[in-house]
C-alpha cells in the first residue's frame, strides 16, 4: 500500500480519476480513496494547513492503512533564486526552519527518504532537482526574508508540511518520498503568483508519479 497525501486535493485529482477505485471514505474529516493503479494498491488523501495538521493527518493515515510508503505531492516556494514556477524538486533532506533547538540542531534534520522513489522520478523527469526542504507554519513573501532563509538553510524551497510528514514518517520507520512543485518566489508577488501558478502546475507532481506507478510497483513491502 503507498499512501500518497497532498494540502489540496486539486493536486492529487489526477490519480483519483485515473485509479481503479476499491473504497471511498472519511478519516478525520479527510476524503480519500482506496484503489488500483498499475500493479500497486494506492490511498489518495489530501487536506492539511501547517505542520500540526500535517503530521496529525499522515498519523491518522499511517494507523488506518499501515502503508508501505508514503509520498507527499504539493506546491512550494521557491527559496534558491535560480528556480522557476513549475520546476520539480525531490526532496533529499528536512528540517522545521521555525523550530530552534540549538542544543539538538542536527537532530531536527531528517535526511532517510526512500532513495528509489526519487531514483524513478528521475528516469521519468530528469529535470528534477534534488535537494532540502524547509518547513514552517507561515507563509513567506518577502524577498530578504526569502534571502536570509535560503543563506541560513542553503534549502531549495519552502513549504508548511514536508518536515512534518518526513518526521512522523521517520518515527514510524516507513519509507517516504516528498516532491514539491515550485508555485511562487517567496517574494512580494507569492499571493498573485501562486494563484496563477497553481492552475497551470499543480498537479504536476502527482502526474509524475501516475507515470511511474503505472509502469513499476513501488512499494516492495
Amino acid at each position: 500500500m503507498i499512501l500518497i497525501e497532498s494540502v489540496f486535493m486539486p493536486e492529487v485529482q489526477p490519480l483519483i480519476d485515473n485509479m481503479l477505485t476499491l473504497e471511498t471514505g472519511e478519516l478525520v474529516g479527510r476524503i480519500y480513496s482506496r484503489g488500483i493503479i498499475g500493479q500497486n494498491e494506492v490511498t489518495v488523501t489530501s487536506g492539511f494547513i501547517g505542520k500540526v495538521e500535517a503530521a496529525a493527518i499522515t498519523q491518522k493515515m499511517i494507523d488506518r492503512f499501515s502503508p508501505g510508503i508514503v509520498v507527499l505531492v504539493s506546491g512550494a516556494g521557491a527559496l534558491d533564486t535560480s528556480l522557476k514556477p513549475g520546476d520539480i524538486i525531490a526532496g533529499t533532506e528536512f528540517q522545521e526552519y521555525d523550530l530552534i533547538v540549538p542544543a539538538r540542531s542536527n537532530s531536527t534534520r531528517i535526511t532517510s527518504v526512500d532513495s528509489s522513489t526519487i531514483e524513478h522520478v528521475q528516469s521519468f523527469f530528469p529535470d528534477a532537482k534534488l535537494g532540502k526542504i524547509v518547513s514552517g507554519d507561515r507563509l513567506v513573501a518577502d524577498a530578504k526574508e526569502r534571502d536570509r532563509l535560503y543563506k541560513e538553510t542553503a534549502a531549495l524551497c519552502l513549504d508548511m508540511d514536508s518536515a512534518a510528514v518526513a518526521r512522523v514518517c521517520q518515527l514510524n520507520s516507513i519509507p517516504f518520498a516528498v516532491f514539491k512543485v515550485i508555485l511562487d518566489m517567496c517574494d512580494e508577488y507569492s499571493e498573485r503568483d501562486f494563484s496563477e501558478n497553481f492552475k497551470l502546475y499543480a498537479t504536476k507532481p502527482a502526474e509524475i508519479i501516475f507515470s511511474i506507478l503505472k509502469r513499476h510497483i513501488l512499494d516492495v513491502k
